[in-house]
């Protein structure tokens, strides 16, 4: 046995088992999650898949891992690199020559440019919704068309936006496609 196959046949934990009902009169769904304490990793975390078959909910958790990740990556560049956590940002709007955060602590002002700023968040959740603003969907409460092409944004904490007529199109694709997951 190999060096790294012994310190992961000697430290390895028990597994924390998962069970989650599928609904009423459905078999439920077990899901095995295991640590092992790998040294040959270094700073870095793998995660291996394992299941009988590559069917639709394991590509789900795929899907769901891919995205997670990407979003932690990309959401500690912004933290790095601006100082402000994204997961506590509502809008993000240009103000003048400057860049303002508009977040559930308060306003940060960035000195950068908006599209700067843009290409280091996640897409799954920040939408430009004009020239000067982009949302952060989570914070999305509801929208109205208000007349002209035009989409009143509501979002948490009482801010509201408006769409440009540039952007109403995607925007409310975006906004249907949300409003049939939830």
């Amino acid at each position: 046995m190999s060096k790294a196959a012994e310190v992961l046949h000697t430290k390895r934990y028990p597994f924390t088992m998962i069970t989650t009902s599928k609904g009423k009169g459905s078999s439920s769904v077990s899901i095995k999650v295991r640590f092992i304490l790998d040294d040959t990793l270094g700073g870095d975390i793998e995660i291996t898949v394992c299941a009988a078959e590559k069917n639709e909910r394991v590509k789900k958790l795929l899907t769901t891992l891919s995205d997670h990740f990407r979003q932690l990556g990309s959401s500690q560049l912004f933290s790095e690199k601006y100082h402000i956590n994204t997961s506590s940002i509502i809008l993000i709007m240009r103000d003048g020559r400057y860049v303002t955060a508009k977040t559930v602590g308060g306003d940060y002002t960035i000195k950068d440019t908006l599209t700067r700023v843009e290409e280091s968040l996640d897409p799954a959740w920040f939408v430009r919704i004009s020239q000067s603003e982009i949302i952060n969907l989570k914070y999305l409460k509801n929208w109205d068309f208000v007349g002209g092409g035009i989409i009143q944004v509501k979002m948490e904490h009482g801010i509201v936006s408006y769409t440009s007529r540039r952007y109403a199109k995607q925007i409310r694709e975006i906004f249907l496609k949300r409003r049939a997951k939830q």
